[in-house]
């Protein structure tokens, strides 16, 4: 009895081979994801990514072109819900409206250096996540005082710095 070879690919698993889209073994992939609030906190205070594998890996992850296409979707996303009442999602905290109307130009900018700027600084990408997800931030809180608008220009100093 004869088997074709495409037969045999049918029924036989493919060999399991390292994708290329794998950059780092499991083990610190995994001490990454545990300690990333750390690692997070680690490069908005300076450190320079290439001292461990732990920051080379965690400053790669925040600087990927995928990952800050969606940090700077959900920052387009926040600009565009904020003059509406409409809440984002029902868990989602109430926007600072009148704060993200006076910083909308420079949120507009930030979102757009995400998505566009060949390169940019962990750092920066870090100070633009913590905008969108502190709950006590001037992203939710309203305070008159230009907050907003220097939180969103501090982001986008920090993402130009290494480009």
């Amino acid at each position: 009895m004869s088997t074709s070879p495409s037969a045999a690919a049918r029924v036989l698993p493919a060999p399991r081979r390292r994708s290329r889209r794998q950059v780092a073994p499991v083990r610190l992939r995994l001490l990454v994801l545990a300690h990333r609030e750390r690692l997070d906190r680690m490069l908005l205070e300076g450190a320079d990514p290439v001292t461990s594998a732990e920051l080379t890996l965690r400053a790669f992850q925040l600087t990927r072109l995928q990952s800050r296409a969606r940090v700077g979707a959900s920052l387009e996303d926040a600009v565009a819900s904020a003059p509406t009442r409409r809440r984002r999602s029902a868990s989602a905290a109430p926007l600072a409206r009148s704060a993200i109307a006076a910083a909308r130009p420079e949120l507009q900018e930030l979102a757009r250096a995400l998505r566009k700027r060949p390169v940019v600084t962990a750092r920066g990408v870090v100070l633009v996540r913590r905008l969108l997800t502190d709950g006590a931030g001037p992203l939710y809180v309203e305070s008159g005082d230009g907050a907003l608008r220097c939180a969103a220009a501090e982001a986008l100093s920090a993402l130009y710095a290494g480009g």
